[in-house]
């Protein structure tokens, strides 16, 4: 399985100064510390996965990334060093068509790796898999709501010391304490996106402004406040 690469020295400056490397134009939110992670016309940055009957990745000329629907899996895996700790990934993200995943980020956890998936399972069901060797379907992040395709939603990965927590415009659907538990990736086909990759089940997904950032202090901060709080 591949491991996620530590963060270089390139890329901390980039996230730390103010002179980062902002989000292509048009993205939300200006550069704020943020990484553009799709420049909105290129694959730049990006590899197609060695999935079996994955559907065609596209560009579009309106800045959007589309995954299309494939035999089983389809997607995209990130070729350049990311954070393994203590960062948020950022994008909106709509189903365009199929009734299954739109959305499942792969992304580093330290030394391991898990997936965040929205609208799995027939098409409504979000979680991180895998905990403890289960499947988002299986554990304690497990959470279902309804997706309307061809809606625009805002999706947040945040990924501190002990905690993971995901939002879907606003709403936090996971929000878990992984100290003294398994965090991994399901077994199969899906590895092929370590460290940090989009993909989608048999369905066709789109995705636009794209950033990534580093926790400030006083983000980290209030995560380990509820690392304490869930101690007790």
């Amino acid at each position: 399985m591949r491991r996620a690469a530590p963060l270089c020295p390139l890329v901390a400056i980039a996230l730390a100064s103010a002179g980062c490397h902002c989000p292509p134009p048009g993205s939300a939110d200006g550069c704020a510390g943020s990484v553009g992670l799709f420049d909105g016309e290129t694959l730049d940055g990006w590899g197609r996965c060695n999935y079996a009957g994955a559907g065609e990745i596209e560009v579009r000329g309106d800045g959007v990334l589309r995954i299309g629907r494939g035999e089983v899996l389809s997607g995209l895996r990130y070729t350049r060093p990311t954070p393994v700790l203590n960062y948020e990934v950022v994008m909106e993200a709509r189903r365009v068509e199929g009734g299954d995943f739109f959305y499942c980020l792969t992304f580093p956890y330290r030394e391991a790796n898990a997936s965040f998936v929205l609208g799995g399972w027939g098409g409504s069901v979000c979680g991180i898999s895998s905990i403890d060797y289960m499947d988002a379907m299986e554990n304690m992040t497990m959470s279902v709501r309804d997706f309307e395709g061809g809606r625009w939603y805002e999706v947040r990965l945040v990924v501190s010391d002990h905690r993971i927590q995901g939002f879907v415009d606003g709403e936090r659907v996971v929000n878990i304490n992984v100290e003294n538990r398994e965090v991994g990736m399901r077994f199969g086909e899906i590895e092929e996106s370590v460290p940090f990759g989009l993909s989608t089940y048999r369905t066709t997904g789109e995705y636009r402004n794209l950033k990534l950032r580093e926790l400030t202090t006083e983000e980290i901060a209030a995560a380990a406040k509820l690392d304490e709080e869930d101690r007790f």
